[in-house]
């Protein structure tokens, strides 16, 4: 096993180093086009990173193409993958990606290319990177430099001011940097009339009785490691229901959580598991109050300044604030910490009551998502015509 893991890493050495350099090398010898290239890197379908600068850019007449890395499949496959990549990249001006992929700090780009990272998450709260580097959940250093992944950006995009410092952390950089707060393209929705009433349409359609009355969204992160992904430690849903009977719950379980909520029957009318029917889009739309754990979705519910309850019974356990640019206290989060059951219930009647810190919750936003205003992939798409005309 030793041996065959040796052998692996030798041949993405050797890919890294000698191969890929040439290949992008050699088709650089081709013309280069005025046009965007957006790289996927995990997903097999565009994603809402990347959709808004996509419609944003197609009304400027400005011409694109998607590809696919597909990160997420297991093996050495990838290896392959990115060598088509090496091909395609030489030939456009401007090169998309949204996740962290080495193959772009493994050789310099050709003059005038420009590399941008749209982030996939807002605000900053989770460490990654070299933020972490050392520390028992992360690489270390000497790894991250022998596979560099950003050293090559133009233009790395993100919520707000407050993010910037801990993103140059996380990617090695030192200032002044190519981290901007233009805003993340995906927040964009969020500021549409249209999107919000698909998005009650979709509640609608899903759940019914949900019409003529107010949402309570429970939307946690999961327990274990994302392979074996478990839900969270469920509280009486019949506690909950009960206490607000002009209320449904609503449960969004992780991505990578395949078990689902059992709803017992004396709620089977006020609490439904959408999991599977809605995404967390569609769903922060329709809540009017949000109960999560250590979930990055606070960033942005935060946008539509509704009340949130933090359910973090095992904080303890589940909680490092080493790996965290924050600690998860209430200097940091936009509402109160529930570490109980009767605590959660109580919290979230006065939430429902109109009990809660509004000004908090405006902070918040302020601090981390101020950036984002329904414009950001207009901003975007200015970096991309004007790098386009140099």
């Amino acid at each position: 096993m030793a041996a065959a893991q040796k052998i692996r890493e030798l041949i993405k050495l050797a890919a890294f180093r000698i191969v890929y350099p040439i290949t992008y090398r050699l088709f650089c010898l081709l013309p280069q086009k005025r046009a965007a290239l957006f790289c996927e890197v995990r997903s097999g379908s565009l994603t809402d990173t990347y959709k808004p600068i996509c419609r944003e850019l197609k009304k400027r007449g400005f011409p694109f193409k998607i590809f696919y890395i597909h990160n997420n499949k297991g093996g050495m496959s990838y290896l392959l993958r990115y060598l088509k990549l090496c091909a395609v990249m030489p030939r456009y001006s401007v090169i998309f990606v949204n996740d962290t992929c080495n193959l772009f700090g493994a050789f310099k780009f050709r003059k005038n290319t420009r590399i941008i990272q749209t982030w996939h998450s807002c605000g900053a709260f989770k460490k990654w990177g070299y933020s972490i580097a050392g520390l028992s959940f992360g690489e270390n250093a000497e790894t991250l430099d022998k596979f560099p992944a950003h050293k090559n950006y133009s233009l790395v995009t993100v919520s707000s001011p407050e993010c910037i410092p801990h993103f140059n952390e996380a990617f090695g950089f030192k200032e002044p940097s190519c981290v901007k707060a233009v805003g993340v393209a995906r927040t964009d929705r969020f500021f549409s009339k249209h999107c919000r009433e698909e998005a009650f349409k979709k509640l609608y359609e899903v759940c019914p009785q949900a019409k003529n009355k107010k949402t309570i969204l429970y939307a946690p992160t999961y327990r274990g490691d994302a392979d074996n992904a478990k839900p969270p430690k469920q509280f009486s849903i019949s506690g909950l229901t009960s206490a607000l009977p002009g209320y449904v719950l609503l449960i969004k379980q992780h991505g990578f959580v395949s078990a689902r909520t059992e709803i017992p029957a004396d709620s089977a009318d006020r609490a439904f598991d959408v999991s599977d029917k809605m995404n967390i889009e569609q769903l922060l739309f329709v809540s009017d109050i949000c109960i999560t754990d250590y979930s990055s979705l606070i960033f942005e519910y935060a946008l539509f300044e509704r009340p949130m309850i933090f359910y973090a019974y095992d904080l303890e356990e589940f909680y490092d604030y080493r790996g965290s640019y924050y600690r998860y206290d209430g200097d940091f989060l936009p509402g109160e910490i529930a570490l109980t059951e009767n605590e959660l219930f109580e919290l979230v009647k006065k939430a429902a009551a109109g009990e809660y810190d509004k000004n908090r919750i405006r902070s918040f936003r302020e601090r981390f998502m101020s950036a984002c205003d329904g414009h950001s992939a207009e901003r975007i798409a200015n970096y991309v015509t004007e790098a386009a005309k140099s």
